[in-house]
Parts: structure tokens; C-alpha cells; sequence
């Protein structure tokens, strides 16, 4: 991954879930950190800048969030000691750069994502009620349709498991988004040192088309997906350990469960044009507003496109 990661920041503590493991990941790999707080524009403010008081105020939260920062990157140090393959985590503190943008939030993250590797953002984790609420969470959801880069939503609440949260999943369906996905799942196993398991989610048998596909030959084709996935995870990574399954089940809930108790679900995007970016798939849709552990959704950097 080249480019800095990018944390966005909203000045609450209790939300720095998405801060921590930003950082434990910009130890690892030895990458920068950018913090961006975004002053909200709203709709019918006419103001090309925003006011002197609104900058001091997003200036005094990025202190606090670097100094956050700061404080974890230590901690970490501390209590992980020299680098160790399968530690997850190394003993560089990240460079720590700071700034603001003013305008709507999802746009401004966007257009931010175009110079990093990594944009990594926090979530809510709400009640079983909250969650069948289509449009909790849309920020986040509407950011990852959006990004250049890929991105990482991290629950508020998260913290780093032990030996029983390890592991990489990855969710793939035979298209071409997938192939990001993969590669991004296949070098975090690597770095992590723990397995990864590649799942494709679905119903054998579709009842639109009963009678007319036999159930072998969609049974077939997705265990001709994860084989092909796993060959391809092996072969640019030999000595991780890769498992490929495929599961019965709707694809959304089929991948919150694989990914329960795990470190990390990894999904792909279609990179859509026009308005229709806007529009994130409706299975990383609702694996965003469902899943309790960070999730990427993984896509070949843009950049300036």
C-alpha cells in the first residue's frame, strides 16, 4: 500500500476505535498518518471559508486527536516491544500530520481519499432496531461507494482481540471486484502472519430459476470461485494458510457470520460512474450497517480519475 492513511476524526473520544487500529496499522507498515477533521458546511451556507471560530474549534480537535494518537502509537510501543513477524505491529511511530476541510463531509473525504492509501473511518454500533434502519450509518457507507482508495470502517467500540480473534475473511463472488479484495485480504494475512479464509456467500439453487439451472452447476461454479481465489492468494503469499469455503446462506448475513470473532472481513466494490457511485452493492451495503469487527471495502486506488 503506498500513500499515507487517512483517519477521519470527529473530536469524541469514545469514537477513537477507528484511531487506534489506524495507528497499530501505520506501525506495522511503517506509513505515515494524516488525521482530517471536516468542517460541516451546510446546505445553505453561502460561505466560501468557514468562520475564525469553527477553525479554532476543528484546530483545537486535531490537537486532541493527535495527541490521542500520539498516546496509543506509545502504548502500543510499550506493550508490543520490537517488531515480530506475527505480531501484527511494530515499534515506529507513525508521522502524524493534521488538517481540515470545510464543505459536506462525504465529499470532502472523497475528494482527501485521491492522495492516500488508506481511508479509515469509525462507525456506530447500534441496537438490533437501529440496524434494520436502511440509512443508519450512511455517511460511511456513502464514503466507501465514493473513495479513490480502499476503505476501512472500524466499529466504535472495537479493540484488538487475542489468538481467538484471528484471521482474515474475504468475500468473494467471481467478478472482477473481488481480485482487489483478495489481493488486499491475502497481503493483511501476510503481515498479520494468521490465516485467511476465503468464502463465496449464496443459495445453491435460486428459486426464480427452478427447473431451469440445474443446483450442480451453480454449486459448481461457486466452488470453482473460492479454488480459484485460493490459488491466487497462495500463490502471491506461499506461506500463509488459506482455507476456502462456500456457504449456504443470503450473502450479507453469510459474511457478518464468517467474520464474527474475527480480526478483519474484506469486501469488494464495483467502481461505478456517475450518480450511481453514490450507491455502494447492497451486500458490502449491508455487511457496513450489520458487522461488529473492522471491514474494508478493498478497490484499486483511482487516484485523480
Amino acid at each position: 500500500m503506498t500513500g499515507a492513511i487517512l483517519v477521519g476524526v470527529d473530536g469524541e473520544p469514545e469514537h477513537r476505535s477507528a484511531l487506534t487500529w489506524a495507528v497499530e496499522r501505520a506501525m506495522r507498515d511503517g506509513t505515515d498518518l494524516e488525521l482530517v477533521y471536516v468542517i460541516e458546511r451546510s446546505w445553505g451556507d453561502r460561505l466560501d471559508e468557514p468562520m475564525d471560530d469553527l477553525v479554532r474549534a476543528a484546530e483545537g480537535v486535531l490537537a486532541a486527536e493527535r495527541e490521542a494518537a500520539a498516546r496509543i502509537a506509545g502504548r502500543v510501543s510499550s506493550t508490543t516491544g520490537a517488531t515480530a513477524r506475527g505480531s501484527g505491529i511494530g515499534d515506529r511511530p507513525p508521522q502524524i500530520t493534521t488538517g481540515y476541510r470545510y464543505g459536506h463531509v462525504g465529499a470532502e473525504l472523497t475528494e482527501a481519499s485521491r492522495g492516500a492509501g488508506l481511508l479509515v473511518l469509525g462507525s456506530r454500533v447500534g441496537s438490533e432496531r437501529e440496524r434494520e434502519r436502511r440509512f443508519s450509518g450512511s455517511l460511511q457507507v456513502r464514503t466507501a461507494a465514493t473513495a479513490a482508495c480502499s476503505v476501512a470502517v472500524v466499529p466504535h467500540g472495537w479493540e484488538r482481540g487475542g489468538t481467538a480473534a484471528a484471521g482474515v475473511v474475504v468475500g468473494v463472488d467471481g467478478q472482477a471486484p473481488s481480485e482487489a479484495a483478495v489481493a488486499f485480504a491475502a497481503d493483511e494475512a501476510d503481515a498479520l502472519g494468521e490465516p485467511l479464509r476465503i468464502v463465496c456467500v449464496g443459495y445453491a439453487a435460486n428459486p426464480l430459476l427452478a427447473g431451469l439451472v440445474p443446483e450442480v452447476s451453480l454449486g459448481d461454479r461457486r466452488q470453482r470461485i473460492v479454488a480459484e481465489a485460493a490459488e491466487s492468494a497462495r500463490a502471491a503469499h506461499p506461506s500463509i494458510a488459506v482455507s476456502a469455503d462456500v456457504v449456504e446462506a443470503s450473502p450479507a448475513r453469510g459474511l457478518v457470520a464468517a467474520a464474527e470473532g474475527r480480526r478483519m472481513l474484506v469486501v469488494g466494490t464495483h467502481d461505478r460512474r456517475s450518480a450511481e457511485r453514490l450507491m455502494l452493492g447492497s451486500v458490502a451495503h449491508d455487511v457496513l450497517l450489520n458487522v461488529r469487527v473492522p471491514v474494508v471495502v478493498a478497490r484499486e486506488h483511482r487516484g485523480s480519475a
